[in-house]
């Protein structure tokens, strides 16, 4: 078989095996959202699998890469971890069993939130230049102590350094006129809850927006209230049991 006819047979052969679709947002922005090279390169094989075998395993992974199989258990648990990988269950009707999947919702969900804010970022801009502000390089460079106290505590509490994407969120709140103490705040209802979602934080602040309440004292004057309704609510007439709940005014947030 001569050059040219090996050449085209490849060719054939190479186009046919296949495509894997990466959106270029994602392959453009994973160290944005916290994700290494071989974290990337784990997801990209994964998707490789999507639609013959939606749960490759280890050992399939391991064939691929040149790092070993340690690395790549640690690499596929710090994504389910973060929520960006998740592992669902489905039944397969073909071999009519339960079988596994990975799910890459998350992982959208992080790329998508990050688009917002950024897209937020770049309309703010453009509305600031529209009306003859002070150019971006005349304005002085003062240190944020609020964006450094919070990223601080938040650091301190969640016991991990912040993502960019994470940091993201602060801007967007403190631009939003939350206060420091409110944002912590926060935080501290959220870890009391188990959550430490930012999503679950940022359903809290806006809550309290809509009450108009703006200093922890106004919180907690609002807290007794809810607690004092919910207590007249528990009291049941003479002869009945009364029943112990727990009630949460935070529970139906979306996390």
């Amino acid at each position: 078989m001569n050059n040219v006819s090996v050449y085209g047979s490849f060719t054939q052969a190479l186009f046919f095996s296949g495509v894997v679709s990466i959106p270029k947002y994602l392959l453009t922005h994973y160290k944005e959202i916290g994700l290494n090279d071989l974290e990337m390169m784990v997801l990209i094989q994964i998707l490789c699998e999507a639609e013959s075998n939606p749960y490759p395993s280890i050992a399939t992974l391991t064939g691929r890469m040149t790092v070993s199989t340690s690395d790549i258990e640690e690499s596929v648990g710090r994504l389910v971890e973060r929520k960006l990988l998740k592992i669902e269950r489905y039944w397969n009707s073909t071999e009519t069993k339960w079988c596994n999947s990975y799910s890459l919702v998350g992982l959208i969900d992080e790329l998508a939130e990050f688009w917002a804010i950024e897209r937020s970022q770049q309309l703010e801009e453009e509305r600031a230049l529209k009306q003859n502000q002070t150019p971006p390089q005349l304005i002085s460079t003062q240190p944020n102590l609020p964006m450094e106290n919070l990223v601080r505590t938040f650091e301190q509490e969640l016991g991990r350094p912040l993502t960019q994407l994470e940091c993201q969120n602060f801007d967007r709140w403190l631009s939003s006129h939350f206060s420091e103490e409110l944002i912590i705040e926060a935080l501290r209802r959220g870890v009391s809850a188990g959550i430490r979602n930012f999503r679950y934080l940022d359903s809290i602040l806006r809550e309290w927006e809509k009450k108009g309440l703006k200093t922890r004292a106004e919180i907690e004057v609002e807290d007794a209230y809810f607690q004092s309704r919910q207590d007249k609510k528990n009291i049941k007439p003479k002869g009945q049991a009364r029943k112990e709940t727990t009630t949460n005014k935070y529970d139906n947030f979306y996390l």
